[in-house]
């Protein structure tokens, strides 16, 4: 039986088709057979499967090789992303805790006296600032941080009420009813 080639053969093979297409029969100068047509077309010829060039798997591989570090590195900048979201609202809660601390500690050496020695009378020496600034009103018996808070909370809600109506609501009618009552109790109260 002769050995045939095609057009998809081995490089090695394909050079020899090359060089026997000046010859005018199909037959080449070693006396062996050449097919030409029909086997550039893989998977519409008949029966045999097609096969696959070096260049071709070559280059599929070097294709799959950069779909996959693309894949890879657009995973990495997605969770690189999704981490620095995270550390800025934690950020953001860590600004939020300092500033209550630091407003709380302002408080606190506001109200603390440091003329008074501690182990003698801590009372004086933790409230002595406040009740030097706050005297005891007259028509109260007693006067403390905690009711100094909740007067500073009353003037704040009495501003917050004062203040005129925002019309961007869906429900106009119902908050200001809602608005109206909450005022009306508040002057009740006051």
């Amino acid at each position: 039986m002769e050995k045939t080639y095609s057009l998809t053969a081995h490089y090695d093979d394909f050079q020899e088709i090359k060089y026997g297409s000046r010859y005018s029969s199909s037959t080449l100068s070693n006396g062996m057979s050449l097919q030409l047509g029909g086997s550039l077309d893989r998977g519409t010829g008949g029966g045999a499967p097609a096969r696959w060039s070096r260049r071709e798997i070559c280059l599929l591989s070097a294709l799959v090789f950069a779909a996959g570090m693309c894949v890879i590195l657009g995973c990495m900048l997605a969770l690189k992303f999704l981490s620095l979201e995270a550390q800025d609202s934690q950020c953001r809660q860590d600004c939020v805790k300092r500033r209550s601390l630091l407003r709380a500690t302002r408080f606190v050496q506001g109200n603390v006296d440091p003329s008074v020695q501690p182990c003698h009378d801590f009372f004086s020496f933790a409230c002595g600032g406040w009740l030097r600034r706050h005297g005891i009103p007259e028509d109260k018996l007693s006067y403390g941080i905690i009711t100094a808070i909740g007067e500073q909370n009353q003037e704040k809600l009495r501003r917050l009420l004062q203040a005129p109506v925002q019309r961007n609501d869906v429900d106009d009618k119902n908050s200001s009813r809602n608005a109206i009552r909450v005022r009306e109790c508040v002057c009740e109260r006051l």
